[in-house]
């Protein structure tokens, strides 16, 4: 029992701390404002946006609306949209739309995927910016601008930007944006001490220049996720310091929670999949020290229902880790404008170790779908 308590206090330990410290790094990274928009009408960054898109047709005319009612000037920009094989008219759409700086691309190989639409959409792309989102996202009037200001300031080889949920009504789906959230600010406080863990393909931009340096996904091109993070560990390998966080309330990309339980759960087993290609760095030592957090109060709590004497170690470890997952969801909350939830939170909390504990031991032994398609 001894043992337990040492192990149980030693990893619920290190957990905080890296909470405080993405909590510090978060109050720290500084908050991004657009400069001189005015100047940049003589010499324009040319953007390429792109958008793979599969069975999109719900979505692809609301996300061009946004990004055609961008403050950013419209011969500053191209739209890519990529369609991957769309059961649906997603195509026709496009196509039916006939504006110039709109390009519809149609992968021709079956089965190609997210990787290879996007490495298609950046051979057509004449920006040498690229910025990829998903057709499901809606954006401010000044996402661009935001994006090409901080660029043009920092000259970064790639951004990460915020990717928050809208429209959140039940429970779970509060439980969701909460979780997205936190995530969103952990990205942020990881690059702030140069240690990226996490970045959304939703809102990531990066130099043509930066992804042909690194060969594209070449190497990483065999799963059927991880176009963003395995990128940003290639760019993060090649040019040490040149990732940046933009904190801006302008720059955020907004999606949709999932409608059930399952859907949410068949999301995050794909989000997990990509755990045993990281190989071996940072990010798996913090992946590990999070899922290893979980599972030991989860023990803990069973322990606590067969010998009371474990209920010591549960209700020492657990608020503390409320404690600090809750500082930094407060406080990213704020910044972003979302609403507050604080029993939703508790109840989340309680939950929590059960839903990652079996995230992470179910998704490497289990299938799952995505877009119609099976892994």
């Amino acid at each position: 029992m001894n043992l337990f308590y040492l192990l149980t206090y030693i990893v619920c330990f290190a957990y905080v701390t890296l909470m405080i410290f993405y909590f510090i790094g978060w109050k720290k990274t500084t908050e991004s404002r657009i400069q001189n928009p005015e100047s940049r009408i003589q010499n324009l960054t040319i953007v390429s946006i792109i958008i793979p898109a599969r069975n999109e047709e719900e979505n692809i005319l609301k996300i061009l609306d946004c990004l055609y009612k961008q403050t950013y000037p419209l011969s500053g920009f191209e739209i890519i949209v990529v369609d991957d094989h769309s059961s649906d008219r997603t195509a026709e759409f496009v196509y039916l739309l006939d504006i110039p700086t709109l390009k519809l691309v149609q992968l021709s190989e079956p089965r190609a995927g997210k990787k290879q639409a996007i490495t298609e959409g950046i051979k057509s792309a004449i920006g040498n910016l690229i910025i990829t989102t998903d057709a499901d996202c809606e954006m401010g009037e000044n996402w661009l601008s935001s994006i090409v200001s901080f660029y043009e300031e920092h000259t970064p080889k790639m951004i990460v930007a915020p990717v928050l949920l809208k429209g959140e009504k039940t429970i779970h789906e509060i439980f969701q944006s909460q979780e997205m959230t936190v995530l969103t600010a952990s990205a942020s406080a990881s690059l702030y001490y140069n240690l990226p863990i996490g970045c959304n393909g939703a809102n990531l931009v990066y130099e043509k220049e930066a992804f042909h340096s690194v060969n594209g996904f070449e190497g990483v091109d065999t799963t059927a996720t991880g176009d963003d993070i395995f990128l940003m560990l290639k760019v993060h390998k090649k040019f040490p310091k040149k990732i940046k966080y933009l904190k801006s309330k302008d720059a955020v990309v907004f999606t949709h929670p999932k409608k059930s339980s399952s859907e949410a759960l068949i999301q995050r087993k794909r989000w997990a999949s990509k755990f045993f290609y990281y190989g071996f760095n940072h990010i798996t030592w913090i992946v590990l020290l999070v899922f290893l957090t979980n599972l030991i109060l989860l023990i803990s709590a069973i322990l606590s229902v067969i010998n009371i004497k474990f209920a010591l170690a549960l209700i020492t470890a657990l608020p503390l880790k409320y404690i600090v997952d809750f500082m930094l969801l407060q406080s990213a909350s704020a910044f972003f404008g979302k609403k507050n939830h604080p029993f939703i939170f508790i109840l989340a909390s309680i939950a929590y170790p059960i839903y990652v504990s079996l995230i992470g031991l179910i998704s490497p032994f289990t299938n799952y779908s995505w877009k119609g398609r099976h892994y």
